[in-house]
């Protein structure tokens, strides 16, 4: 699964209520693979302490996880082609020196560039509750002489980031995962400098173009209905990637 080129090939016949490859790779990976989805994955299990999972929020399904076991789709090769990941990247206007959590960092994909982008004197906090997503960022990033990565090991209902730390923290189609969302969303505006800056990156429920399941999408004003109701504020909005929404909030005043 971790093959780019062969799932190129499945995508080429696979097909799921009418949809691509971008969708069925949640079908291929969870249910063809007995893997498990959303919240707890295989050796997992909740802290006692941990609040119940939730599998709606204001109205939206929460969507299943990605196992690591489909990593190989996260770097493919048509992938910034089909995202615009660089144009992504670009708008985030990352300087030397800033400390950027990558939320839900799966092997590396924009945690490695970034990365680069805020070197020598800062960092990126890479955050993911499957370990072996981490391990694979950290063989990528030893490849590459990326020395400035920590890889944090989170949970469903905390990210363990310390307090006050980020001057930016990003999510690629990672927030519509949360099974715990209100709780992470507190964790995340704890986590935030003052003028720090949260972004979300999902794919577009308004267009029926974009070949993703529709409990993969999220729309704008969700988006707005669940951030701004959890202590944030809409600071900026992207509205030119091929497929997503890009949305910055900050704290609220």
């Amino acid at each position: 699964m971790g093959n780019d080129k062969g799932m190129d090939k499945a995508g080429e016949v696979a097909r799921y209520g009418g949809m691509r490859w971008f969708d069925v790779r949640w079908v291929l990976v969870v249910g063809m693979l007995g893997l498990p989805g959303r919240g707890l994955l295989q050796g997992q299990s909740l802290a006692p302490e941990a609040p119940p999972e939730v599998s709606e929020y204001m109205g939206r399904t929460v969507a299943q996880t990605m196992h690591y076991a489909g990593a190989g789709w996260l770097i493919r090769n048509k992938r910034d082609r089909e995202e615009g990941t660089l144009r992504m990247r670009e708008a985030l206007e990352l300087k030397p020196g800033m400390v950027v959590c990558d939320l839900g960092s799966g092997n590396g994909y924009h945690s490695l560039p970034m990365a680069k982008a805020v070197a020598p004197e800062g960092k990126v906090l890479a955050v993911d509750i499957q370990p072996e997503m981490l391990e694979m960022l950290k063989e990528r990033a030893a490849a590459q002489a990326v020395t400035n990565v920590e890889c944090i090991v989170g949970e469903v209902h905390d990210p363990h980031l310390p307090e006050g730390s980020c001057d930016l923290i990003l999510l690629v189609d990672v927030y519509h995962e949360f099974s715990h969302p209100e709780v992470m969303l507190k964790a995340i505006h704890k986590a935030l400098k003052p003028d720090g800056k949260v972004v979300l990156v999902e794919f577009r429920a308004e267009d029926l173009t974009v070949p993703i399941k529709p409990e993969h999408k999220m729309s704008k004003a969700q988006i707005l209905k669940e951030l701004e109701a959890n202590g944030f504020a809409l600071k900026r909005s992207f509205e030119e990637l091929p497929w997503q929404h890009m949305m910055w909030f900050g704290k609220s005043e």
